[in-house]
């Protein structure tokens, strides 16, 4: 899952704070102006860094890059620039006609910005990124206090619903919630994944990276895409599988 997406908080620190500070520091409009720049950027921001989340974790490697990918990093760089700030420009040249004047000197310094957004971007996706593939194997044994149950209860608008654990395809984190899956649809629970992956029986969870769990009776097939694995589950769903998480999945499927 995009991190930027795990909470509004950590959205609103890697989209809004940047851009408002960007428009009022960089902007010579009027404060108006300055205000609907920001939030044009924040807007931005947001749709860059999803599309890049999603280039950089499947097309763009956090190690080991080829010469290759690094200028296809390099070109990335440049058509993300000019996409956040042209739209931005041709935003203000049509809504804001009278800041257009003050908003084109500005222009150098905002790629600039820009650029090194882009490289933050990637720093903090990279180091995302690594993280998911350098978690220890020996980390994943259950604790001797651990509650291991058969059926999770969730609300359903006033009702209260009872999920038998094997109903489970899978679960996905959401912020400070998990989203469990079953054939009948999906349910929030307030609750964390290192909580969720201690109380199921594990001899049918397994996590498969930081943001999934899968029930192992519900996997159709393991794919490969490049380097990475992917797990296809019984409902078509496709769940990434970081590299040291792949040995574990393997002895709980007897490979």
């Amino acid at each position: 899952m995009n991190p930027l997406l795990e909470s509004k908080k950590t959205m609103i620190i890697a989209c809004v704070v940047p851009a408002m500070a960007y428009a009022l520091l960089v902007g010579r409009q009027p404060m108006a102006c300055r205000v609907a720049d920001g939030v044009i950027y924040a807007a931005m921001l947001f749709l860059s860094g999803h599309l890049l989340w999603n280039i950089f974790r499947y097309a763009i490697p956090a190690k080991r890059m080829s010469a290759y990918q690094w200028m296809l990093l390099v070109a990335l760089s440049v058509i993300t620039i000019l996409f956040v700030v042209g739209i931005e420009t041709f935003t203000v040249f049509i809504v804001f006609p009278d800041c257009f004047a003050d908003f084109v000197p500005s222009i150098p310094i905002r790629l600039f910005i820009t650029w090194l957004l882009f490289v933050i971007y990637r720093l903090f996706y990279t180091a995302y990124l690594t993280e998911e593939t350098i978690l220890p194997v020996t980390g994943e044994s259950l604790p001797a206090t651990a509650q291991i149950i058969d059926r999770i209860t969730v609300r359903s608008g006033n009702k209260i619903k009872i999920i038998p654990v094997g109903d489970i395809i899978f679960l996905r984190a959401d912020g400070d919630y998990v989203d469990i899956y079953t054939a009948e649809g999906h349910w929030l629970k307030e609750q964390t994944m290192k909580y969720s992956e201690d109380i199921l029986p594990p001899d049918r969870f397994v996590r498969t990276h930081r943001s999934y769990i899968v029930n192992i009776h519900h996997i159709s097939r393991i794919e490969r895409y490049g380097e990475q694995q992917l797990v296809i589950l019984s409902n078509g769903e496709k769940i990434k599988i970081s590299n040291a998480r792949y040995q574990i999945l393997k002895q709980r499927l007897g490979l």
